[in-house]
């Protein structure tokens, strides 16, 4: 391209490149240069053609040697389609407050820090491209899909106060995006679409939507699955999505943190964390409307806040944590746990035992096993329920057994103060020991040991039931030890 057949303002541009000068196509008389969301409205005195920076970006002009050249052009409207299809920029690419009649198509690009902020884009497609520095969509208002599916970033991806609009379809594609540093999505940045994130790596930072808004209500506002973060997750901050979380076989080396957000996906997973690898999951929401999929995650700590006044349904089975907070009732986490959509789960239960046994708290622990034992015994035929309510009652399944010492107390009890009234008549002409009706009842109670009292007398027809309750009552007690000492036992 000749310097002759450049207009004005790409001849400002043209000759500004060595220097890395900025090109500030505002009009002098507005600081702002006007809202950018009119550029289409700008004139040839602010209009760039997009095979003019092409050019440049490909070395169409001379820069000063052993200088990275810098294409810096302000408030200008680029017409045409920016084509930089496997291209290797020589420059900084640097486009701040421009509107784009179309796409830039960068795929395949080799670029250096490259920037669009303040600027409207219809779309932007950098597949497979690769970028030696940030690159920048600060503030920039895009009218379709940021597709960066496959692409390398040598720094950061900044999305600060960003505004990506594709309702129904992808908002930003990120699909085995690799970044160097993190992704910051915050300042008030919001996406109407689908923000995917799958299997994307982010090498060093985290990934950050400190009060971000997500909006996709028929599906996935984040889909993140099998997201690789060096660092943590941050949806803090007033953070809403309407539409799915999706972090399903994510790794992140640290914190992933929703404290405070709104997570909204009625009839459906609000947030879906199967299989997750955290270093800590802070899990208290200011708003749930939908289900939380927590299953097969793995955990260093787990914050879970049960005293909220929303209840989601939590999917916990195959959960694990090695730590959990606040520290709470037992009877609130155990209420947590009947949120489970999934019905009667084991795991759940062993897992919040053995956590309160790693802090010492080996009463909560039992209370938690005995829970466990009570759901279990809701979903059996009604004959083990019935045996597993008479464990409950008397042993409670093995976790109180000095329920049954009080049991057998009170029967003792009862049949002394009965056969004291009501003496049996001895058996036979032998010789018999002395009644005794403590001793009496406590031969009929105490099953294969003899106490020769049983043998010796035998209960009047008024007192006979007395006695057969009593020998009954006494196996069934004798049984129910047996079965909770066995499983005391078999937790040692």
């Amino acid at each position: 391209m000749r310097p002759e057949d450049l207009t004005g303002p790409e001849l400002r541009l043209w000759e500004s490149f060595a220097t890395g000068d900025e090109v500030d196509l505002r009009p002098n008389d507005a600081a702002d240069g006007g809202c950018v969301a009119e550029g289409a409205d700008w004139g040839p005195e602010r209009t760039i053609r997009a095979s003019v920076i092409r050019s440049l970006v490909l070395g169409g002009a001379d820069s000063v040697r052993g200088e990275t050249a810098t294409l810096h052009l302000t408030g200008a409207r680029i017409s045409g389609r920016l084509r930089l299809l496997f291209a290797e920029a020589c420059c900084v690419l640097w486009l701040e407050g421009c509107w784009f009649d179309e796409a830039p198509q960068l795929y395949g690009a080799k670029l250096r820090v490259t920037s669009f902020m303040d600027s409207y884009l219809p779309g932007l497609g950098a597949n497979a491209s690769m970028v030696d520095g940030h690159f920048d969509l600060m503030n920039c208002r895009v009218q379709g899909t940021v597709a960066l599916h496959d692409a390398r970033i040598g720094g950061s991806l900044l999305l600060q106060g960003a505004h990506l609009s594709n309702p129904g379809g992808l908002a930003l594609d990120g699909a085995r995006l690799e970044v160097t540093s993190g992704i910051v999505a915050t300042e008030g940045f919001r996406a109407e679409g689908e923000l995917r994130l799958h299997e994307a790596r982010l090498l060093s930072e985290g990934l950050h939507l400190e009060g971000a808004t997500l909006c996709h209500p028929e599906g996935d506002a984040l889909s993140a699955a099998g997201l690789q973060v060096a660092s943590g997750i941050d949806c803090s901050g007033g953070f809403r999505a309407e539409g799915a979380v999706i972090l399903a076989g994510a790794a992140v080396g640290g914190r992933v943190s929703f404290e405070g957000a709104t997570l909204a996906r009625p009839g459906g997973h609000a947030l879906a964390c199967h299989h997750l690898q955290a270093a800590e999951l802070a899990l208290r929401p200011e708003r749930v409307e939908g289900g939380i999929d927590l299953r097969h995650a793995a955990l260093g700590l787990l914050r879970l806040d049960g005293g909220r006044h929303h209840q989601p349904p939590l999917h916990l089975d195959g959960l694990v944590y090695r730590s959990l907070e606040p520290h709470l009732p037992v009877r609130q986490r155990l209420a947590e746990l009947r949120r489970d959509p999934d019905g009667y789960r084991p795991q759940p239960y062993q897992q919040l035992a053995a956590v309160y046994q790693s802090v010492g708290h080996d009463r909560d622990a039992r209370t938690v096993l005995m829970a466990r034992q009570r759901h279990r015994c809701t979903t059996l035929p009604w004959y083990a329920r019935a045996w597993g309510y008479m464990q409950d009652a008397t042993v409670g399944y093995g976790y109180v057994p000095a329920r049954a010492a009080v049991w057998l107390m009170a029967l003792l009890a009862v049949g002394g103060t009965i056969f004291a009234g009501h003496r049996p008549t001895p058996q036979g002409d032998a010789p018999h020991p002395d009644f005794n009706p403590v001793v009496y009842s406590l031969d009929l109670l105490v099953p294969v040991v003899d106490f020769g009292q049983e043998r010796a007398f035998q209960p009047t027809a008024p007192t006979q039931w007395i006695a057969w309750v009593l020998i009954g009552a006494g196996w069934l007690l004798a049984t129910a030890l047996a079965a909770g000492i066995t499983r005391v036992l078999s937790r040692q």
